[in-house]
């Protein structure tokens, strides 16, 4: 195919941010929306070049010839879950806003689906596309940095929301799957697989403030911590370490810094805290809130016409899931959990 059909199901807040960047992909032929609301698909459809609206995604599915679709709306398993399964068994590639499911059993039964009916899924994580990220995968994985050793993140996020922290579901599930699924799918996508994990809470569960503090060891040998909370504003912080005494760190996705000489100043028994490399990525425009937004659209464009599975896969969502779960389980029973 030398276009791909695609159509949304979901008219939302979220959801505008992506159909925004449809226009700016010539591999996307955008056929429609779909909202329960029909003014807003309707005024979706205008804005963003769809050729018609729906408000019932069975009719929208049953009359148009497409190739893929993306869901995303409020993450609830009768929408991300049910309607993305019942997408793929109907023959199309999907595209979920995170996260794929409320229960790691859900996210498996989505990739299950994925690998029975042959179509591939992707998930709404954009972290791993945003340029600045996707340079210091480039850069730690040159000879000269050294294998990695170590790993930080720091995140908090500046989230309305009371983040409920029911029984019925592990410690803090609401906040794992609406803000730490981020930061946590970018620390895989550097650090690949997770063995260990031991956490620390400090959160008020009157308040729904959360405050995490994440150990963790990887299988590639090296250790890593995750800063994870709510915060008056965004603070979002990557940091790697190689054996070759260089390091990378990203601040809020979109400026790059390289360190990559010994940090001694030999002078008054102070180091050097400037980096030796410098750079502002920031692809934040034409209204599209952050980095990683249209590079996730178009990574996703490329994938469809390849034919591969994409990155930030629906496998990938699911494993992530299983880290924030350990956490979960770790704060909950104060021991350290294995994912061997």
């Amino acid at each position: 195919m030398s276009q791909i059909r695609i159509a949304f199901i979901g008219c939302g807040g979220m959801s505008s941010q992506l159909q925004r960047c449809i226009p700016m992909i010539p591999e996307f032929n955008f056929i429609a929306t779909c909202d329960l609301v029909e003014e807003r698909a309707q005024s979706n459809a205008r804005k963003f070049g769809a050729l018609r609206h729906y408000t019932n995604y069975d009719e929208m599915l049953s009359n148009e010839e497409l190739n893929a679709v993306a869901v995303v709306g409020r993450p609830e398993d009768k929408l991300h879950r049910d309607i993305g399964i019942e997408c793929l068994e109907r023959g199309y590639h999907i595209y979920i806003e995170k996260p794929p499911a409320t229960t790691i059993e859900g996210a498996k039964l989505l990739v299950d689906t994925s690998v029975r009916t042959g179509k591939t899924g992707m998930v709404g994580t954009m972290w791993r596309h945003a340029p600045a990220h996707q340079m210091a995968k480039r850069l730690i994985e040159k000879d000269d940095f050294g294998q990695v050793c170590q790993y930080h993140t720091r995140y908090l996020a500046p989230s309305p929301r009371i983040h409920s922290h029911s029984p019925d579901h592990p410690f803090a599930w609401s906040f794992m799957l609406d803000q730490a699924i981020h930061p946590t799918d970018c620390m895989r996508f550097f650090m690949g697989p997770v063995n260990d994990v031991f956490a620390f809470d400090g959160t008020d569960t009157n308040t729904g403030t959360v405050s995490i503090s994440v150990n963790l060891r990887y299988a590639n040998g090296a250790v890593g911590t995750m800063t994870l909370g709510i915060g008056p504003v965004l603070e979002a912080m990557v940091y790697i370490k190689g054996l070759n005494n260089q390091a990378i760190q990203v601040l809020e996705t979109r400026k790059l810094r390289r360190y990559r000489v010994p940090t001694w100043s030999g002078q008054g028994g102070g180091y050097a805290d400037t980096p030796t490399e410098e750079w502002n990525l920031n692809t934040a425009f034409h209204s599209i809130g952050r980095p990683g937004y249209i590079e996730e659209m178009q990574h996703w464009a490329k994938s469809l016409l390849q034919g591969i599975q994409p990155e930030a896969s629906l496998e990938d969502a699911y494993h992530n899931m299983k880290v924030l779960k350990a956490i979960s389980d770790s704060i909950s029973t104060q021991t350290m959990i294995s994912l061997c």
